[in-house]
């Protein structure tokens, strides 16, 4: 006589960010606290550095379909000279600035893109705000007034390159 176990097997998929077992239905990553399912926007990355140069223009706000606040930029001589960008830019790096859905901007930090905001930026901590160390990242933008901020982006760009430097939730950026 064979027992007939009636009780179901939960099924299981991998987190693509740390790798471990969720269940399948699950929409966040209860390891690693990553989201599971598409709820981000446009490049994190494209809009900043849109933003950075051409923030006075409203180009990252075209590019996040957010046509209405382009054109608001473009008729007031430039975004008041940039200052509606400088906002905007603030409101990019702490993760409050969305699309025209809703949606927040999509970060997945890769070894390429951490670079070059380094290489860019990496005195004002733009790596780590996109890596999600915002208290580091703010911490690295104030020392930039001192000149720490410089060497502190050196040693951070070659921990990159090295393939060493962990994102905010402690996995390697790949």
């Amino acid at each position: 006589m064979t027992v007939n176990s009636a009780i179901p097997t939960q099924q299981t998929k991998k987190c693509p960010y740390c790798g471990e077992n969720v269940p399948a239905q699950s929409q966040k990553c209860s390891h690693c606290g990553e989201w599971l399912v598409k709820r981000y926007g446009k490049s994190w990355v494209k809009t900043y550095l849109l933003c950075s140069f051409l923030g006075g223009l409203g180009i990252h706000d075209f590019y996040n379909n957010k046509t209405g606040f382009g054109i608001a930029k473009i008729l007031t001589c430039f975004g008041f000279f940039g200052a509606w960008a400088i906002i905007d830019c603030f409101l990019i790096l702490c993760d409050v600035y969305t699309d025209s859905e809703g949606r927040k901007l999509s970060r997945k930090p890769t070894i390429q893109s951490t670079a070059l905001l380094c290489f860019f930026g990496g005195a004002g901590g733009w790596h780590r705000f996109y890596t999600g160390h915002i208290a580091l990242a703010w911490l690295q933008f104030v020392s930039s007034f001192f000149g720490i901020g410089i060497i502190w982006a050196i040693v951070d760009f070659f921990t990159i390159l090295m393939g060493k430097f962990k994102d905010a939730n402690g996995n390697y950026i790949k």
